[in-house]
């Protein structure tokens, strides 16, 4: 890992501690989808068991697309360390896509794998909101 030129608002304990944070995560999220993909497999033979009629069945039907909603949660969270581990093996970790700006280090420690500073991501999320939506904090 490199520390380029735009991440000098960091230290090298904060890069560490950050890529740690980062790997606990890709671990954690690797296991949560694990065991929901083994879930789902003993759901669909207790599916398979009840012979695909009852309430049970419906019951079994709602908890398997429950599991895949949580997969796809994960795998889109997954993705985002991916890309925050990528940028910080490129140096560009920390530093806003939208502004060119650092994020700030609290920031960072709260939400490691963030693209935006707070105000580009008020201002984002504002913006999706269509009404100007409501702050989620100040600073970089």
């Amino acid at each position: 890992m490199k520390i380029g030129k735009m991440m000098k608002h960091l230290s090298i304990a904060d890069i560490r501690e950050l890529h740690g944070r980062l790997a606990q995560t890709r671990i954690r999220l690797l296991d949560e989808i694990q065991a929901a993909e083994a879930d789902i497999r003993t759901a669909h033979e207790a599916r398979e068991g009840e012979g695909g009629i009852g309430s049970d069945v419906s019951e079994i039907t709602r908890f398997e697309e429950l599991r895949r909603a949580e997969i796809a949660i994960d795998e889109e969270q997954l993705r985002s360390i991916e890309a925050a581990e990528a940028r910080m093996g490129e140096g560009r970790y920390g530093i806003c896509v939208n502004c060119g700006e650092p994020i700030v280090r609290e920031r960072l420690l709260a939400m490691p794998a963030a693209v935006r500073c707070a105000d580009c991501e008020n201002r984002q999320a504002a913006s999706s909101a269509g009404d100007g939506g409501e702050r989620l904090g100040t600073g970089r």
